[in-house]
């Protein structure tokens, strides 16, 4: 679906609240100055400012300037904000833990599930995903290796074949990618997803929903070891 002004304009809004050129807590520019800024009418900025509204990024107000809001009224279920919203909490890695809080509950009944549903179409779609990832990885390709990773896990999703847990995650899929492409940076991270993921390939394949249960929980330990790692890293240096 084409973009329209209103989104672009959005994405630029939110851009410089990210990188701090409109601080949080700070009123926005006028609406008038915004116009000037992006070259575009104040009604425009008024609806890229009206679509940022789910994101609770700021405070639309009314015959006012419009304020930031502090980063722990944003949107935990937008990926963009993600990763700048974990930055600003003292704990950078509670977000991201609850995250796996959350895949745990799920995506451990989604892997037995899908160890005993799925079919051999699932089987080769796999197969081709996991491969799709190692070939991702040897070229440094990470984009290409997080969509794979993604889509691997979507396909145990298809291959479980339950409609009910499909509702539940489906809010957290934008995180979920913001997340999978930062720490895919990560050479050591992309070796251990690779590890991981053929583990629960393996599982899958022999349809051992036991086997299959053992190896995503091992994943999402190994994820979580990663995250903290990872977090270390970036928040001592920026």
């Amino acid at each position: 679906m084409r973009r329209g002004r209103a989104d672009d304009v959005a994405e630029q809004l939110l851009g410089l609240i990210l990188d701090g050129t409109f601080p949080i807590g700070e009123p926005l520019p006028s609406e008038t100055e915004l116009a000037v800024r992006f070259g575009v009418s104040r009604l425009t900025v008024r609806e890229a400012m009206r679509s940022l509204a789910p994101s609770r990024v700021i405070d639309v107000q009314q015959g006012r300037s419009s304020l930031v809001n502090p980063a722990h009224k944003w949107s935990a279920l937008d990926g963009r904000l993600l990763l700048a919203r974990s930055r600003a909490e003292a704990d950078p890695l509670l977000l991201p833990r609850r995250l796996l809080e959350a895949r745990r509950a799920v995506e451990i009944a989604i892997v037995e599930l899908a160890a005993l549903r799925r079919t051999p179409e699932h089987l080769e779609r796999m197969r081709a995903l996991h491969q799709e990832m190692v070939e991702g990885d040897a070229r440094g390709d990470v984009p290409a290796t997080a969509e794979a990773d993604l889509a691997f896990h979507n396909l145990l999703f298809e291959a479980a074949d339950n409609v009910f847990l499909d509702a539940l995650f489906e809010p957290l899929s934008s995180v979920l990618r913001s997340l999978r492409r930062e720490t895919s940076s990560v050479p050591e991270f992309r070796s251990h997803a690779l590890d991981r993921h053929a583990a629960i390939l393996r599982a899958v394949e022999a349809g051992d929903p036991q086997l299959a249960r053992t190896a995503m929980q091992a994943h999402l330990v190994q994820t979580e070891e990663d995250l903290e790692q990872y977090f270390r890293t970036t928040s001592t240096h920026p």
